[in-house]
């Protein structure tokens, strides 16, 4: 049986990578209330998400998504340490990804930066990216090694699937 975990890797081509969201509804902006004068007033941001948006959002906030939680859920499940210690690589490389591809993003949208300067940045966060890119699909290997030889059921594979995705 074959396992196949989408790494979330992506072109990072810098004109690629766009910052506004993309399941947001609408977006609008209000006077916020304040004792300030009027031209002191601040402004608050309204958004109304999509119903999908919504229940990930809400999935997300009751699962827990820290790296503890994350590990905890992994320490608790019933499959063999070799198995979970991978499990938690995966996750670990998984959110290092995610980090690497907000700097870039940041760096991308930094305009303190000359050319030069975000080129050099940009070309040091994809060299980072990749190599978490291979690390991660080095443990997806050794997954698929691990549960190609313990013969694991449907459910217990879905389970590792959904831990490692967390």
């Amino acid at each position: 049986m074959t396992i196949s975990l989408s790494t979330g890797s992506a072109s990072l081509d810098a004109y690629s990578l766009r910052s506004e969201p993309l399941s947001v509804e609408k977006v609008t902006t209000t006077p916020a209330a304040s004792n300030a004068a009027p031209k002191e007033a601040d402004t608050s941001i309204h958004l109304d998400l999509s119903p999908l948006a919504r229940g990930i959002a809400s999935a997300s906030e009751k699962a827990g998504n820290t790296q503890e939680a994350k590990n905890a859920k992994i320490d608790e499940s019933d499959f063999p340490m070799e198995i979970k210690e991978l499990l938690k690589r995966i996750v670990e490389y998984r959110e290092k990804l995610k980090e690497k591809q907000q700097e870039l993003e940041d760096v991308m949208r930094d305009q303190s930066l000359s050319d030069e300067q975000r080129q050099v940045k940009l070309d040091a966060l994809q060299q980072e990216i990749n190599s978490l890119n291979s690390a991660l699909q080095e443990a997806m290997g050794q997954l698929n090694k691990l549960v190609a030889q313990m013969d694991l059921d449907d459910g217990a594979v879905i389970e590792m699937v959904s831990l490692a995705m967390a």
